[in-house]
């Protein structure tokens, strides 16, 4: 079988056809997740990192490039954008990820390719060692796998104590959300994988780094990501840091890194 006639199948097989952009909602174990979609072909799912929302993806190289060719979906995680907003730790950490496949099941898709951002790194990775078969292909981008040793739990409430703290500035709006950003943080370590668990994931995957994500936690995570398999290739973005607005996410590097693991993942 030729590659094209290939690339057809799994077109018919995960695509629905006209599909209209617009926002929706649906209802996951009772917590409303907001979600858009655009564009008809092989579904590509979204996640945007910690504090985020979908919103973040809208004016990206990627986005622009990949909505002409594919359905794009993106969605605010549960305790941002104009999803709920739980308020307890134990309604984060692995529910964070189980919403993206009930959003999946909601929209009737089988498969997915699967593109997350720091925290939306972290979901992506955890869904590879749950969920594989839900996934064509995964792209963590300054982001690994959510794995628990000290330094990370120590990050998580860290976190979580810095946007208390900002919730009890004067004048500060919206404290609930910034409550429910911290209840987010601590739910992290309920997400924890182990690196036997990481070692048997066999998908097409990438990491995708800033080559100036210079901490320890990230130099760690470069690390650990030649645990899993031959499959998985690090790309790193040269001069592109964590926080410069997103640099790695906006580079054309990144795109084309995104689009050829799609491609390979057709074939």
């Amino acid at each position: 079988m030729n590659n094209i006639v290939k690339y057809v199948l799994v077109y018919m097989l995960f695509s629905t056809s006209n599909v209209l952009a617009g926002s929706f909602s649906f209802n996951s174990d009772g917590v409303n997740i907001h979600y858009n979609e655009v564009g008809d072909g092989v579904p590509v799912i979204l996640i945007h990192g910690y504090t985020m929302n979908s919103g973040m993806w809208n004016d990206t190289i990627l986005y622009k490039t990949l909505s002409k060719k594919h359905r794009i979906i993106t969605l605010d995680l549960r305790g941002h954008g104009l999803s709920d907003k739980p308020l307890k730790p134990r309604e984060y950490g692995p529910k964070v990820g189980e919403d993206v496949i009930k959003l999946m099941e909601h929209l009737k898709i089988k498969k997915a390719h699967l593109v997350g951002y720091s925290m939306g790194a972290y979901v992506v990775g955890r869904l590879a060692v749950t969920h594989p078969e839900r996934i064509l292909s995964a792209t963590l981008v300054s982001g690994f796998f959510p794995f628990s040793d000290t330094d990370e739990d120590e990050y998580s409430e860290q976190t979580a104590r810095h946007m208390e703290a900002e919730a009890g500035v004067e004048g500060s709006e919206d404290k609930e959300s910034i409550y429910a950003l911290a209840a987010v943080a601590r739910g992290w370590k309920y997400d924890a994988v182990t690196d036997e668990q990481v070692a048997k994931v066999n998908l097409p995957m990438q990491a995708i780094f800033g080559s100036q994500e210079q901490n320890d936690m990230f130099k760690s995570q470069k690390y650990r990501f030649s645990l899993p398999s031959p499959s998985v290739t690090l790309v790193v973005i040269e001069g592109a840091d964590h926080d410069s607005n997103n640099a790695a996410v906006l580079s054309k590097k990144f795109t084309k890194s995104v689009e050829e693991l799609i491609l390979k993942s057709a074939l």
